[in-house]
């Protein structure tokens, strides 16, 4: 692994699994980034390289109309990233958020 590559695997509840790492092609200036200190948690689906997906428990950290940048830390204390398609992020009921801790900045 490169020194500023992105890491893909991650361990969720006993499982190693490889996010497919979507690249959005995005357009200057249309990047939002929520509010320092203020990300909000956020379940999302995220999309593996074999095909289908697995709920994350993370943080939105940037986002666009179609898609949304998820940080999260799994379960070996990993900081993982992805994007993902916003219409595949929610904000969890009150109560159902499991995600853990992300140190930003």
């Amino acid at each position: 692994m490169a020194l500023f590559e992105d890491q893909t695997k991650f361990v969720q509840d006993g499982t190693e699994y490889e996010h497919a790492d979507p690249r959005p092609e995005i357009t200057p200036g249309r990047v939002r980034r929520f509010v320092y200190g203020g990300e909000p948690k956020v379940i999302a689906k995220v999309p593996l390289a074999g095909g289908g997906t697995v709920e994350v428990h993370g943080y939105a950290t940037h986002y666009t109309q179609d898609w949304v940048s998820l940080a999260w830390t799994d379960d070996v204390f990993s900081h993982c990233t992805c994007w993902v398609p916003a219409a595949d992020v929610r904000r969890p009921a009150e109560g159902e958020w499991r995600g853990r801790f992300v140190q930003f900045g």
